[in-house]
């Protein structure tokens, strides 16, 4: 029979190798897409082809009645959303449904 020690041990080892594995996953992710980046530095329009490349999935929350706004999240290819540390994206458009103007924040 192991002792406590060594059984915590064995333990660790196998969470500190998932924590490399999923480091090491993620490292290549963030090369992707910094080479993705650098393909459409000079990009003078927007195709579908491009956009489908750059961008994983837009998700569109539920609108807020109370307030009249909604939040927009942009998932980029390899590694998701990013957090530039900007001011959100602010846009109003009108919306038919209820009839009044929307605010849409982007992030």
């Amino acid at each position: 029979m192991k002792p406590l020690t060594a059984i915590l041990s064995t333990r660790r080892i196998a969470e500190l190798s998932q924590e490399i594995d999923n480091a090491t996953e993620r490292s290549a992710d963030v090369k992707r897409f910094v080479a993705l980046v650098r393909k459409y530095t000079a990009i003078t329009e927007l195709t579908y082809e491009n956009v489908h490349e750059f961008i994983d999935r837009i998700l569109i929350h539920e609108l807020d009645k109370e307030t009249n706004t909604r939040k927009i999240e942009i998932f980029y290819s390899f590694v998701g959303r990013v957090d530039t540390g900007d001011k959100p994206t602010e846009s109003i458009s009108y919306f038919r449904q209820i009839g009044a103007d929307v605010k849409s924040y982007a992030i």
